[in-house]
């Protein structure tokens, strides 16, 4: 009897072909958004442009703007999976993290700035406002709850205040920044960034141990 044919390291050949399936469609929703107003992208142009069919397509997204959705925040879900391993193993929230992280973020908005800050001012004020936004935003509530950072007030219905006020002044900061005309100074961003955060927000360094503690 024939046996199965398997990919590279094991993986099994319909995980291959789904793997590759996800790589075309991210191809296309991203060239396709680099280009215009994502809300005006067909689900046929999209299919077209990626090379599968309609019934492929409906596996993965409902809409092409769902799709790029998908794709924007896996890119920045990576960044946020690296930062929280390292806030874990640090277990507390210091200035040294924040700016790897916001690096990370920098740099996936300047790979996708077509997007980011391209031609469609729609796909852009989606792109920044909603996703990148929402991303900071459960990060923020995810480092609070954790007890990463201490805010003044520790309470459910605080929490999320402070999590979509923090989201919101990064977004608008790069969203501002981006408009600013080529080659733009990365460190300054981060720097006017660091100046906005409030005095419980990721400190240079962890507090001395009280002496009452010693």
């Amino acid at each position: 009897m024939p046996t199965k044919k398997s990919a590279p390291n094991d993986m099994p050949v319909c995980d291959v072909r789904v793997e590759r399936t996800r790589a075309r469609l991210a191809e296309a929703v991203l060239a396709l958004a680099a280009e215009r107003d994502i809300n005006s992208v067909s689900v046929a142009e999209l299919t077209r442009c990626a090379g599968v069919n309609r019934g492929t397509f409906y596996d993965h997204a409902q809409s092409p703007a769902a799709l790029l959705t998908h794709v924007l925040a896996s890119e920045l879900d990576e960044v946020r999976r690296i930062g929280m391993d390292r806030l874990r193993q640090d277990g507390l929230l210091l200035r040294h993290l924040t700016r790897s992280t916001l690096q990370g973020i920098f740099q996936h908005v300047l790979k996708h700035e077509q997007i980011y800050a391209g031609p469609s001012h729609s796909t852009s004020v989606y792109a920044l406002r909603i996703v990148l936004a929402e991303h900071i935003e459960q990060s923020t509530r995810l480092i609070l709850s954790g007890g990463f950072a201490i805010p003044p007030m520790m309470d459910p219905h605080t929490l999320p205040l402070f999590a979509s006020y923090l989201a919101h002044g990064v977004a608008g900061a790069v969203e501002a920044w981006l408009r600013i005309p080529a080659p733009r100074d990365e460190e300054m961003l981060l720097a006017v960034i660091e100046a906005m955060y409030p005095a419980w927000l990721a400190p240079e360094h962890a507090p001395a141990p009280s002496l009452d503690n010693a």
